[in-house]
């Protein structure tokens, strides 16, 4: 069980955190625990809850509205939003949601209807590149484990590899052929797999050698 400070909270849901003590006070939408010297921290329902409940607020859902629910209506209300709003903050949100509960099925939901929409390049760039840049800072800051990390970041390699296989194969094409690897040292292979898929789809020649490679 991980433990948050309510600053964690703010970094993750965008809602400020004098914001989330007004809403506790006034809604009691999450009671946080208290340390033997009474420093408040949260648990991972707590931050799944405030997650769900920033992402409705964000739409445009008052939160005095919001408190009168059920978590089950908020969770039903969530995955109607993340469906059909494709506005940038409102995809980062789904998704950070879904990489906090380790929700493969809901990751695979929002991923998959963008593709659907706007396609699988357009998908890497406007909406799982800028995710990762997220992912990145939540790291850096301590906000995320290990654990969520490793599980998203498996689920968008999957993604990237059945998009590559779908791309037909240019044996014969007189353009140059490309043999890409990450080096000695370096085995987050995301972006170079990501880079297969967008000279592959452009009629090039690929040969992917692996990571953490030393060749001379």
């Amino acid at each position: 069980m991980a433990i948050y400070s309510i600053k964690d909270l703010e970094k993750l849901s965008g809602i400020k955190a004098h914001t989330i003590r007004i809403w506790e006070q006034r809604y009691g939408i999450i009671n946080p625990q208290r340390t033997p010297t009474n420093i408040r921290y949260y648990e991972d329902e707590d931050l799944k809850f405030l997650l769900n409940i920033a992402l409705l607020n964000k739409n445009g859902i008052k939160i005095s509205k919001i408190a009168k629910m059920g978590r089950d209506e908020i969770g039903e209300k969530v995955a109607a939003i993340s469906e059909i709003n494709f506005e940038y903050g409102t995809q980062l949100d789904a998704l950070t949601i879904s990489m906090i509960e380790m929700d493969e099925y809901k990751f695979d939901r929002i991923i998959s209807t963008n593709i659907d929409q706007i396609g699988f390049e357009r998908t890497m760039l406007e909406v799982i590149h800028p995710f990762l840049d997220k992912l990145g800072v939540l790291w850096l800051t301590g906000s995320i484990n290990p654990v969520q990390e490793n599980f998203i970041s498996y689920l968008i390699r999957q993604k990237l590899i059945v998009a590559i296989d779908k791309e037909p194969l240019f044996i014969n094409s007189p353009k140059p052929k490309f043999m890409i690897y990450l080096p000695e040292g370096e085995r987050q292979e995301l972006s170079i797999l990501f880079m297969h898929y967008l000279l592959k789809t452009r009629g090039f020649q690929v040969l992917y050698i692996g990571q953490d490679m030393t060749l001379f």
